[in-house]
C-alpha cells in the first residue's frame, strides 16, 4: 500500500499542433499526501502489533482499519486530480485544450493493499487480544521476576558486569551462590 501510493495514479496525454505530445504522470503521494502518511503508520502499527498484546495490540488493529479506510477512499477518489495534472501539463508547455487521462496500476495495487489492510486490521481488532505474545525476556524491567534477590538468582542469568565484579572480589561467578567457598577469603 505504501509503495503504490508513491508511485504514479493517474496519467495525461496531450497532443498541440506544432509540438510533440506531452505525457504527465501525478503520483498518490502528490494527490493525497495523507494517504502517503498513513500507509507508513499502517506499516509501522504492523510492526507495533507484534510486540503488543491485550486491549493495546487490538487498538492497534483499530488504527490500523481507520488509516486504511482514509487510503482507500483517497485511492478511489483522489482528491484534485484533474487540477494536478493540469498543472503538471502546463509545467511541461500545454497551454489548454483536450487531454486523455488514464489510471496506472499502482493507484489499483494501493487500493487493493488498503483493503487487505482494513481486513487485517479487523482480524487484529477482533481476535488479537487472544494470538500469542512475545516472551517475557523482552518486557521492561520490574516485573516480579527480577525482584529476586541477587544472592539467588542462576549465575548464568547474571548481566557481565556482575560477573566481573564476582571475580574481583575474588569469587566463582559459575559456583553455588550458597557454596562457603564463594565468601571471599573462605
Amino acid at each position: 500500500m505504501t509503495v503504490g501510493v508513491a508511485k504514479p495514479w493517474v496519467t495525461a496525454t496531450a497532443r498541440q499542433s506544432g509540438l510533440p505530445q506531452i505525457e504527465v504522470t501525478v503520483s498518490g503521494a502528490n494527490l493525497a499526501p495523507l494517504a502517503g502518511a498513513l500507509g507508513v503508520v499502517v506499516l509501522a502499527a504492523f510492526g507495533a502489533v507484534v510486540a503488543t498484546r491485550g486491549w493495546v495490540r487490538r487498538g492497534l488493529g483499530v488504527l490500523i482499519v481507520l488509516a486504511s479506510v482514509v487510503v482507500l477512499v483517497s485511492a478511489l477518489h483522489p482528491p484534485g486530480a484533474t487540477g494536478a495534472l493540469e498543472d503538471a501539463l502546463t509545467a511541461k508547455g500545454w497551454t489548454g485544450g483536450a487531454y486523455d487521462t488514464g489510471t496506472a496500476a499502482w493507484r489499483w495495487l494501493a487500493l487493493v493493499g488498503s483493503v487487505a489492510s482494513i481486513l487485517a486490521g479487523l482480524a487484529i481488532s477482533l481476535y488479537g487480544g487472544r494470538w500469542a505474545t512475545m516472551g517475557a525476556a523482552y518486557d521492561a524491567p520490574g516485573r516480579p521476576q527480577d525482584a529476586v534477590p541477587k544472592r539467588q538468582r542462576d549465575p548464568v542469568a547474571s548481566s557481565e558486569a556482575d560477573v566481573w565484579r564476582e571475580i574481583d572480589e575474588g569469587r566463582d561467578p559459575t559456583s553455588d551462590p550458597t557454596d562457603p567457598s564463594r565468601r571471599p577469603g573462605a
